[in-house]
């Protein structure tokens, strides 16, 4: 009776090993096995509780629900043993609640929802969401001397249809770019000290060796008025994007003020927020007239019409090439357009009913000249407002020809 008392306790052990190591592996049972099997004649001779032990010791350690033993125990050799506490392991991340205020409190969503019909109760409070502070206003700081002056009024008011010869300083503002003493970019006089160009006109250049000629007219024959600075200062935009002539926009600093004339004012600076479709818009500079061909030795002038973004997108160069930051002008069976060293150069809008010129656009970039289904692509000015401001606060400004609003 003995005998079979110690057998049922030897598969009693043996399932609970089997029931409580689920971790342990296949090869760890089979060597408790084999010591069980191996031993019995001393497990006879053990008493129960020696018994009790020596299967529990035979248990392999069993993990806590993090996958680590809570505590490790190390034998040194002198006999003493240590226990030493294991740091906790992460615990995945929790949401705790928030108290609950005793008022009920209503948080504004993000995007502005119709006001409620339904009456607040006393107890509620609202509270407003936390929103970025504006920045803060632009202060202009224009030197104390400045000469009255109006913007945006050309020299003559003769029209020329077709891509011909402007009348001489019939654009007082358009300014020539040389390098080295050589043309090869436009710019617009937008005050006494800056002007706007393409950001290509100069990203990468020396400025040292950029120019900048007003009151010119005939590039081969100097006209005695012309007005000739060096330049101080280049600021192109700091998102230009060299490979897609995103943010193609720069501005020029002379190193000196020129003086407000009559004959010599800047350009107007666009309405903001408008976008000019449908309208007739007149391109100016010295570029070539034909694709390949060379520049234009007189001032030239072109109209040409504005296009939407949609039937922009809509041509040839395909719906992703043209930002938000572009303007398209032209026709869709070409006919006429800006070429090859108009680059920088204005696209002007008469404001109606003014004879007030605004710069609505900087000659970028096209496939071509005039080129079907390819119309001339610039850079939408009144997107650039606030930084053109920034940039050139220290500058004498112009007022429209209604002098309502100041032009900056």
């Amino acid at each position: 009776m003995f005998k079979k008392n110690i057998v049922c306790s030897l598969l009693l052990a043996f399932a609970i090993i089997a029931v409580t190591s689920p971790t342990a592996t296949e090869a760890t049972y089979e060597v408790n096995l084999l010591r069980l099997r191996s031993e019995p004649a001393a497990l006879l001779r053990q008493s129960q509780n020696t018994f009790i032990q020596w299967v529990l010791s035979l248990l392999p350690n069993r993990p806590n629900i993090f996958g680590v033993p809570a505590s490790t125990t190390t034998t040194s050799p002198d006999g003493l043993t240590s226990t030493t506490e294991l740091p906790p392991a992460p615990q995945p991340a929790t949401a705790t609640p928030a108290p609950v205020p005793i008022t009920s409190t209503t948080l504004q969503p993000t995007t502005p929802t119709p006001p409620s019909t339904t009456a607040v109760p006393t107890t509620s409070s609202t509270v407003a969401p936390s929103t970025t502070p504006a920045p803060p206003p632009i202060v202009l700081n224009p030197p104390r001397n400045c000469t009255e002056c109006v913007c945006g009024i050309a020299n003559t008011q003769k029209r020329i249809v077709g891509g011909q010869e402007t009348e001489v300083h019939q654009y007082p503002w358009m300014a020539m770019l040389l390098y080295g003493g050589r043309f090869y970019c436009a710019a617009s006089l937008i005050n006494d000290q800056f002007l706007i160009t393409a950001s290509h006109c100069v990203y990468g250049f020396r400025k040292e060796r950029i120019s900048v000629r007003l009151l010119e007219h005939d590039r081969k024959m100097s006209h005695f008025q012309k007005i000739d600075r060096n330049v101080v200062n280049i600021t192109t935009h700091p998102k230009y994007n060299a490979r897609t002539y995103d943010n193609d926009i720069a501005i020029i600093q002379l190193d000196k003020p020129v003086e407000m004339t009559e004959l010599l004012h800047p350009v107007c600076m666009p309405t903001p927020g408008k976008s000019f479709k449908g309208e007739t818009a007149i391109v100016t500079g010295w570029g070539a007239i034909k694709v390949g061909g060379p520049t234009a030795d007189t001032l030239q002038e072109v109209q040409v019409p504005i296009m939407s973004q949609e039937e922009c997108r809509k041509s040839r160069y395909g719906a992703t090439r043209i930002t938000d930051n572009m303007l398209c002008a032209g026709f869709d069976e070409g006919k006429k357009d800006s070429c090859q060293g108009d680059s920088g150069g204005p696209l002007h809008v008469v404001a109606p009913g003014t004879r007030e010129h605004q710069i609505a656009g900087v000659v970028s970039w096209g496939e071509g000249c005039a080129k079907s289904g390819f119309p001339g692509v610039y850079a939408r000015v009144n997107r650039y407002g606030t930084w053109i401001k920034t940039v050139t606060r220290n500058a004498c400004l112009c007022h429209s020809e209604t002098k309502k609003i100041k032009k900056f």
